[in-house]
């Protein structure tokens, strides 16, 4: 899949109905990268899903605007959010959206049947995002996110879905960070330095450091 990322397209792009890891520190960085591969698959008739645990939807699409990769458009039409945040806020539904509520990051089961109730508005061959996997291993015992995420990834998989799952680096001990390398198919690792964001990925070729060009 082209993914409008110079750096990826350079590549040939993203491969279709992979699970890749995007590994990076809090920061707006993978946010950047993953708006701007959902944005580039909309605006070419594709399908896709933002399942968010940190922050309500419509910041999420505000967002978007500021990185000129505006996904509001496509909300509720070719683009689904499943919203496990709003209950965070004690935030009512508002009555316009179409998103998928859940209750919480520790709602795996809730989570699970909403991505699946989003992939049948999706069909086939959606983009995916799932900002973020650090936040259920927050909430919930390690080996049920990994059991979680390899169920996910599998059935994602089946439906050529192209997905990305954030996960916060620094944030978890090494054994969890290897486990969650392992259930994907894809790395992609992010950094800052010197006001550059700085990729590598040695599974899809990129085995230095070099500038993410959007």
């Amino acid at each position: 899949m082209l993914t409008g990322i110079k750096t990826f397209d350079a590549l040939g792009g993203l491969p279709d109905g992979s699970n890749i890891l995007l590994i990076g520190p809090p920061g707006p960085e993978k946010m950047a990268l993953s708006i701007r591969l959902l944005a580039s698959s909309l605006g070419t008739g594709g399908k896709g899903i933002y399942v968010t645990t940190d922050q309500l939807p419509t910041e999420i699409e505000q967002k978007s605007k500021k990185l000129g990769a505006d996904i509001e458009q496509y909300s509720g039409k070719s683009l689904w959010f499943v919203d496990c945040f709003s209950w965070t806020l004690g935030k009512p539904p508002e009555a316009e959206r179409k998103d998928i509520l859940v209750p919480g990051p520790s709602a795996l089961n809730d989570l699970s049947i909403g991505i699946a109730q989003s992939m049948q508005n999706a069909a086939d061959g959606a983009a995916v995002v799932f900002q973020s996997v650090s936040t259920l291993l927050l909430y919930n015992n390690p080996e049920m996110v990994f059991r979680f995420v390899q169920i996910l990834g599998s059935r994602l998989k089946y439906s050529n879905a192209m997905t990305l799952l954030h996960l916060e680096s620094d944030m978890h001990d090494e054994k969890v960070v290897t486990t969650m390398k392992h259930l994907a198919d894809e790395v992609i690792e992010l950094k800052s330095e010197d006001g550059k964001t700085l990729v590598l990925s040695p599974t899809l070729g990129i085995r230095n450091w070099i500038e993410l060009i959007l």
